[in-house]
């Protein structure tokens, strides 16, 4: 059975407060402009250092963020800015914020420790069924029915990326500590959206046909 806590260790880490979540495993493209962040990603790179990405909704930096590091970049601008993508790392949990006089937020973090969970086959292979049918009738059928490995203990951050879910729906993902838990809220996530998307899809049709069906 997976538990979860925060390590003992504390560490410093650059903070990166955006309205996004970013999941263990998976890729963010982003623009960087503002002068701090463009200071905070330069020293990234330099260093090869980690930073992290908390969500930041309606003002309030999320307690849980993922640890990024900068896998690409894609264009420099004259004027400073920069285009990259940043893959993420670890969850971490925030503990508080390092007053250390640098430019952008620092925080003083530690990693949530994750142990072993033996995922339950059965709801894997029920979220994946649902997730191929929302990505079929999403891209209709332009993107192929993805395999999956069911015992993967970290499928549920790959399914969430493209499920439809809201920011707080996908920090909700990210907060929850076991993976038969996320895997059992995308599910039920799917099981709901699954039938609004067909109704949407009619609802288009009747654009389509000047209300005839």
């Amino acid at each position: 059975m997976e538990r979860s806590g925060h390590s003992a260790e504390e560490f410093l880490l650059p903070l990166f407060p955006l309205g996004v979540v970013l999941f263990p495993g998976s890729s963010l493209p982003l623009h960087i402009f503002e002068e701090r962040y463009r200071i905070l990603i330069a020293e990234s790179l330099h260093a090869g250092t980690l930073f992290g990405i908390n969500m930041l909704n309606e003002g309030k930096v999320a307690t849980i963020g993922c640890t990024a590091n900068v896998t690409t970049v894609l264009k420099r601008h004259e004027d400073g800015r920069m285009d990259i993508v940043v893959a993420g790392k670890d969850r971490f949990a925030l503990g508080s914020i390092d007053e250390k006089g640098r430019p952008y937020m620092v925080g003083r973090v530690s990693y949530l420790v994750t142990h072993d969970e033996q995922v339950d086959p059965g709801l894997a292979s029920e979220t994946i069924e649902l997730y191929n049918e929302l990505i079929t009738k999403a891209f209709e059928a332009q993107s192929p029915v993805q395999h999956f490995n069911r015992q993967d203990s970290g499928i549920s951050f790959v399914l969430a990326q493209k499920s439809g879910l809201s920011l707080l729906q996908r920090q909700r993902i990210l907060e929850t500590p076991k993976e038969n838990d996320r895997l059992l809220l995308l599910k039920d996530h799917l099981r709901d959206l699954l039938p609004k998307l067909e109704q949407a899809r009619d609802l288009i049709r009747v654009v389509q046909n000047d209300g005839y069906l």
